[in-house]
C-alpha cells in the first residue's frame, strides 16, 4: 500500500490540473485559456475570502479555508507569471519595466 502522504500529494495534483494552461504561449488559443483559469482562480479566491468573513466557522474550518485561500493565491501567482511571460514574448513589457536599446537594436536609414 501506498503511504498516505504520497496518496494526498496524488489527490492535490489532481485538483490543481485544472489550473495548468495547456495551450502553448504562442499560440493564439492561449489568451483564451488563460483567462478561464485566471477568472475561475480570482473568483474562487474571492467566495474563499466571503467564506472566510463569516463568523460562524469552527477552528478547523477556519484553517482549511485560509490554506484553501493560499493555495487560489499560488495560482494566481502561476497564472501571472505565464500572462508575464507571453507578453514578454510579444514584445509588451509592463510598465515600470524598462528595456534598455544597444546601438545595434536601432536601426536609423538617413
Amino acid at each position: 500500500m501506498k503511504n498516505p502522504l504520497d496518496l494526498q500529494l496524488l489527490e492535490e495534483l489532481s485538483n490543481l490540473e485544472y489550473y495548468i494552461v495547456k495551450t502553448p504561449i504562442n499560440s493564439k488559443d492561449f489568451w483564451k485559456e488563460w483567462q478561464e483559469k485566471f477568472s475561475r482562480a480570482y473568483m474562487a479566491r474571492v467566495a474563499t475570502k466571503k467564506l472566510l468573513k463569516s463568523k460562524k466557522m469552527s477552528y478547523e474550518d477556519i484553517s482549511k479555508y485560509k490554506s484553501i485561500l493560499t493555495a487560489y493565491e499560488d495560482i494566481l501567482h502561476y497564472l501571472e507569471i505565464l500572462k508575464a511571460l507571453a507578453l514578454h514574448l510579444r514584445g509588451f513589457y509592463p510598465a515600470g519595466q524598462d528595456v534598455e536599446f544597444d546601438d545595434e537594436d536601432i536601426d536609423i536609414d538617413f
